[in-house]
Parts: structure tokens; sequence; C-alpha cells
């Protein structure tokens, strides 16, 4: 007997995907630039100062004045 044929079968499409990973390194420069800044400080005290303080004394006896005897102190600060 001959061959016989039935309609053919179709099933339905599997779908696949493939995804290709290109990896592509670009260089970006960011320039930066730190300026560091140090301050010195002098101060001069080109002036000094000086306290003197005088104290004097007089004593009487009886109303008739004695020689004045002048006590000086100096003090400095």
């Amino acid at each position: 007997m001959p061959n016989q044929y039935n309609p053919s079968q179709t099933s339905p499409t599997k779908q696949y995907v493939k995804t290709n990973v290109i990896n592509t390194v670009i260089p970006v420069f960011h320039p930066t630039h730190t300026t560091t800044v140090n301050k010195h400080f002098n101060t001069y005290i080109p002036h000094t100062r000086s306290i003197v303080k005088e104290c004097y004394s007089q004593s009487f006896v009886c109303g008739v004045p004695q020689p004045p005897s002048y006590s000086r102190r100096m003090l400095r600060y």
C-alpha cells in the first residue's frame, strides 16, 4: 500500500531571548584642585608700661613742722 499522509501538526512557537552584554569602559576625568592656606600671625608689642605710686608723709609735733621725711615707693606692674 502506498504511504498515507495526514495533515501536519504545528505546535505553538517557543520564544527564546539571547542577550549579549558588551561592557565598554569609558575613562572620565573630573579634575580637582585643593589649595592649602597656612596663616601665621605675628604679634609685636613695641610698648611697655610702668606705674609709679608715690607716697609722702609729714609729721607735726606740737604744731611745729618737722623736717619732711619722704618715702618713695616705686611699684612696677
